[in-house]
């Protein structure tokens, strides 16, 4: 009895102490008092021992340790390894740790009448986390059969695995009715989850019905339903949230104001932005990472490049996020050049790129047009093992091509192996863009033989293609093919190709027919350059019917009125020539004047 109570006392005392550890949050300290002081005392621990070291070991993400700690409480003894509250911890480790066969095959192992409610969430949520909806519904329909009542924290597990899955969330709203109908519902945790569900469902009016009815709002609740109106892109109504929200005193947190500051950025307007800052450095918050890149992505929309930097240089610890930011920030503000320079300034500070930040380097690179730049950045990707990424490969593709190294990306173009359609869109647009017409239309050939379906960008880029090289033929498949095969309908910028690669060929009978196809409400933007196109080509046959179509359109537009006037000149009608230039005088229409500008060196 002598004997034993002192190692009892000592036990208690480091259990109090692991605990404590495991409790705030110092899981690496829980541990090592564990190793360096519990078992170096000669103690094997007891039931008390080992949930809080399982817990330190998941929120570490330590399986390996994990498995270690659960065969230390396999040798304690019985007592501890049978113990519900140690199973449960120890299924929920495997579980957050991504081992959930070793999770199911503990929680199978436990005798039913010891599977506690800790341990069935554990085994619920764990499916949820990973988005395996069908096992966490059989695991939830097993805990009924067994007569262990669900909590809210076990439909909150549901719930986060329906929330990212398109199929399964018919499924989730059924649980929001199980949760009505036992009285879950009143569960904040429940109201929240279901609303995120909703949310991220676009079942916006769903959504705020639910909101509505939450009585005791969170944080969490208002952050959900504004994230919604933000995917929505429907920034108005995340102001009014916001402007309720401040109503009710409700607290803000960083989450709120990121989506405030998102909401922000759509407008793009600077006095909004420095509303926004103002509440964000009244909050404290100015000094967060993904708050202060969501500032500077805001001022960037506003092309506030100053603020842009007082807004980067604020932040002491920059992380790569923060870095990446600053880049597209100049990028977006026109500055090439100093997002470079600030490229230059990450890579002496010690923070290694990763993707995105490559991907706004190349677009830097793109718009100073230096494939000597590119070049250098194309030996980071190499060196970061990124080459058979294919955004990044799609991004070098882009930038060599609008460089005019086209031979150069065309051999990383072909040295992807698993290309989708951007890649093809980025080189079947170089080829347009450097006036090789007819590479580009065999590129397109080809990428249709390989059984990728073209979308509409990539017949602009086609289309564009054949108008840069003179490609009649061509380009009048490819706009067939576009609309009967395909099935899209032509936008303005189809039309647009089509049109002036009809009229600079002289194809005006064709450029006519095309015009007379078109919506009614485009033809104003097409009457210009077909009229040009007569006149250049000496053909007037049909000046008639052109010049009184673009007056019955739009004869608010004095350019129109001249340029009728001066057609009409050159076929000798001159009466009708006075009349159009008496109507402009008559209408008070004004001809606006051309401006020009010019840089002078210093």
């Amino acid at each position: 009895m002598s004997d034993t109570a002192p190692a009892a006392a000592a036990l208690n005392h480091w259990n109090r102490l692991i605990q404590l550890a495991a409790a705030s949050g110092s899981y690496a300290d829980c541990l090592r008092l564990y190793a360096g002081s519990l078992l170096a005392a000669g103690l094997r621990g007891d039931a008390s021992t080992f949930p809080s070291l399982a817990k330190s070991c998941a929120a570490l993400r330590l399986p390996g340790l994990g498995r270690a700690v659960h065969a230390r409480a396999f040798l304690a003894g019985a007592a501890v390894s049978r113990d519900a509250f140690v199973r449960a911890s120890l299924v929920d480790m495997y579980a957050k740790c991504g081992r959930l066969p070793d999770a199911r095959r503990l929680f199978d192992e436990t005798p039913r009448p010891s599977r506690t409610l800790v341990a069935w969430n554990c085994m619920v949520s764990a499916y949820g986390r990973s988005s395996q909806v069908e096992e966490a519904v059989v695991v939830f329909n097993s805990m009924r059969h067994a007569g262990v009542r669900p909590s809210g924290s076990t439909l909150v597990g549901l719930l986060s695995g329906f929330a990212d899955s398109m199929s399964a969330r018919s499924i989730g709203v059924c649980l929001y009715g199980y949760s009505v109908k036992s009285g879950l519902d009143a569960d904040l945790l429940v109201s929240n989850s279901v609303l995120t569900m909703l949310v991220r469902g676009n079942q916006l009016d769903a959504a705020r019905s639910l909101f509505d009815r939450v009585e005791n709002k969170s944080v969490v609740t208002w952050s959900a339903m504004a994230s919604g109106y933000l995917q929505a892109k429907d920034c108005v109504k995340v102001f009014d949230l916001f402007r309720v929200m401040r109503e009710t005193e409700q607290s803000m947190d960083s989450v709120v104001l990121v989506n405030l500051t998102a909401a922000a950025t759509l407008f793009g307007n600077q006095l909004m932005a420095k509303g926004v800052h103002a509440l964000v450095i009244k909050g404290g918050f100015q000094c967060q990472d993904e708050l202060a890149a969501s500032l500077v992505n805001l001022y960037a929309r506003c092309g506030d490049s100053l603020a842009v930097k007082e807004v980067f240089d604020s932040v002491h610890c920059k992380n790569v996020v923060l870095w990446t930011s600053m880049l597209n920030g100049y990028v977006e503000c026109g500055c090439p050049d100093k997002a470079l320079e600030t490229f230059d300034a990450m890579l002496c500070a010690k923070v290694q790129p990763n993707k995105v930040t490559l991907l706004a380097v190349l677009s830097a690179c793109t718009n100073l047009g230096s494939p000597n730049l590119g070049q250098k950045v194309e030996e980071h990707v190499i060196a970061m093992g990124l080459q058979s990424d294919l955004q990044v490969s799609t991004g070098l593709v882009d930038m060599y091509c609008k460089c005019g190294s086209i031979q150069h990306a065309r051999k990383i173009f072909d040295s992807v192996s698993n290309r989708d359609l951007a890649i093809w869109s980025a080189m079947i647009n170089g080829y347009a863009c450097n006036g090789e017409g007819g590479e580009a239309v065999v590129l397109f050939s080809e990428m249709q033989n390989r059984g990728v379906r073209p979308d509409a960008i990539v017949f602009t880029h086609v289309l564009t293609a054949c108008n840069h090289s003179g490609l009649v033929d061509d380009g009048l498949n490819c706009f067939h093919s576009m609309t009967v095969e395909y099935g899209i309908k032509p936008s303005i910028e189809h039309y647009m190709c089509m049109m002036d690669l009809l009229c600079k060929a002289g194809h005006l009978s064709s450029a006519m027919k095309l015009f007379k196809e078109l919506p009614v409400q485009l033809r104003n933007q097409f009457l210009a350059p077909l009229i040009s196109a007569h006149r250049a080509h000496g053909v007037d046959s049909s000046i008639e019917f052109v010049s009184e179509e673009l007056l019955n359109l739009d004869s608010q537009d004095s350019g129109h009125c001249v340029l009728i006037s001066n057609m009409l000149s050159c076929s000798g009608e001159w009466n009708k020539a006075r009349n159009y230039r008496r109507l402009i005088s008559k209408q008070g229409l004004v001809k606006k004047p051309g401006c020009s500008c010019i840089e002078l060196g210093v």
